[in-house]
């Protein structure tokens, strides 16, 4: 019981970090237009990206290896701390540079990129001793902070991309400032600068870091290309097609959060159980994303004029589906591989079908292909991927033990 308690926690979770992202970007489209949620989606993808690069780093390496340990907790400590900052200073910097924000709104930005770095470690390190629930109430927390900060802007009648990057900033200082309060008695510590832990966090971490900075880092480029093969109000349309189909990506998202820490808790099973146990998850992860989304298409006429204006194109929402489903097929089996120790092969599959769909989407884009084929195109390199791990890696790994 306390397993499915913990699932359902997980996809709240991940359900409240999702209704957040979700309205934001539907604010931001109907008060700046396309082109405005094309811009924010951008820096919005770059928030994520960072997020994803301390995941991996510190958020898996902390979950699968010894973190109460002195040397290895200095270590995700540092690595967390450079990542952020690190990531803020370049990100303020090209985009003032690129002419895409002003100043104040670069610095903005960079403030958002740190703080949604640190609150992305927070989220695991409440995930690792399984709080998922209180995952949920710190997601919540930074959600009604970001709508309060939109709001009251609203009221002054300054709505920009200024104020919804500070109200991004302002809900993950939030969510930070309670995890702290919330995080476990034995948690709730810092340890000094110690050297000895770097080598086994980095050995570890710097894998999962680069598969979990691929899929964000793809649909960067992706928006990249869009806008300059295209424009940049296609790119807040397309994003537009995303958004809406963030509850299927969410239950998707939430469930392989569950996965993986579960993965590395149940050390004491038989590696094919394991892996029957990812197929009955690929299996619910599919099928629930094909119902969520036959509804969703369903009450996408109305229910996308509503949310945006203008509703998403058809062809682009039923992509997208297709893509969580990609998604739904991939994550449970790169998770069991990387608990067992293959998160270099992982990696390595990962990254040829993030380099083929990047390829796969600029033919498409040259050729003159319409935008809205984009998402489709995605899922077709993505699903490659999936079976590689299991056929590549698990199957072979099953048979030998």
């Amino acid at each position: 019981m306390s397993g499915k308690r913990s699932a359902l926690g997980a996809m709240g979770s991940q359900g409240m970090q999702a209704l957040a992202s979700f309205t934001i970007q539907v604010l931001v489209a109907r008060t700046l237009g396309f082109d405005g949620l094309g811009a924010f989606a951008i820096a919005y993808g770059v928030m994520v990206l960072v997020a994803g690069l301390a995941s991996g780093m510190v958020g898996d390496s902390l979950v699968v290896l010894e973190r109460r340990a002195p040397p290895v907790r200095s270590a995700l400590q540092q690595f967390a701390g450079a990542i952020a900052a690190t990531a803020a200073l370049l990100s303020a910097t090209i985009a003032a540079a690129s002419g895409l924000m002003d100043a104040a709104t670069a610095v903005m930005f960079g403030a958002g990129v740190a703080l949604f770095a640190l609150e992305e470690v927070m989220r695991r390190l409440l995930m690792a001793g399984f709080g998922f629930w209180r995952v949920m109430m710190i997601d919540f927390a930074s959600f009604v902070v970001a709508l309060a900060v939109v709001g009251l802007s609203a009221l002054a009648g300054s709505l920009s991309l200024f104020v919804f990057l500070a109200a991004v900033a302002a809900g993950q200082l939030a969510a930070i400032s309670l995890g702290i309060v919330l995080l476990p008695r034995e948690e709730r510590y810092i340890v000094g600068f110690m050297r000895g832990g770097h080598g086994t966090v980095f050995r570890y971490g710097i894998w999962r870091a680069g598969q979990q900075f691929l899929r964000p880092a793809m649909l960067t480029v992706i928006r990249t290309l869009v806008t300059v093969l295209a424009s940049l109000a296609a790119t807040g349309l397309l994003e537009a097609g995303r958004v809406f189909v963030a509850p299927a990506t969410l239950a998707v998202s939430g469930l392989s959060s569950y996965l993986f820490v579960s993965f590395a808790r149940d050390s004491n099973t038989a590696l094919s159980a394991k892996l029957r146990r990812a197929d009955r998850a690929v299996l619910t992860l599919v099928g629930l994303t094909v119902v969520i989304g036959a509804v969703l298409v369903a009450v996408l006429p109305w229910a996308g004029a509503l949310l945006f204006g203008t509703a998403p194109e058809l062809l682009a929402v039923i992509g997208w589906i297709a893509y969580t489903a990609s998604i739904a097929a991939v994550t449970p089996y790169g998770a069991l591989a990387a608990v067992g120790g293959k998160q270099a092969t992982v990696f390595a599959i990962r990254a040829a079908d993030t380099v083929l769909a990047i390829a796969f989407v600029s033919a498409v884009l040259l050729a003159g292909g319409d935008v809205q084929w984009v998402p489709a195109t995605l899922a077709a390199a993505s699903i490659v991927g999936g079976l590689a791990i299991r056929w590549m890696i698990l199957v072979p790994m099953a048979r030998a033990t």
